[in-house]
C-alpha cells in the first residue's frame, strides 16, 4: 500500500509477503516528500513459530 501527500508525492509504503516456509515479511518505508529518498525502513519477520525479528534502517532501505 502506498501513501501520497496532497501534491501526489510518495511519502510511505507498506508491503507484506508470505514465504513458502510460512514466514511473514512486513516492510514499512517512509520517504522524504521533497526529494523522494527513503528516510527510514522497518522490516519485521515473523516465523511460523511466532518469533518476530525487526530491523530498522535510517536514511536508506534494505529491501525494495
Amino acid at each position: 500500500m502506498k501513501t501520497y501527500d496532497n501534491h501526489g508525492r510518495l511519502i510511505n509504503e507498506m508491503n507484506t509477503a508470505i514465504t513458502s516456509d510460512g514466514k511473514t515479511v512486513s516492510t514499512n518505508t517512509t520517504y522524504n516528500s521533497d526529494n523522494g529518498r527513503p528516510v527510514c525502513q522497518n522490516v519485521s519477520v515473523r516465523d511460523s513459530a511466532g518469533k518476530v525479528t525487526s530491523t530498522n534502517v535510517i536514511n536508506g532501505k534494505i529491501l525494495p
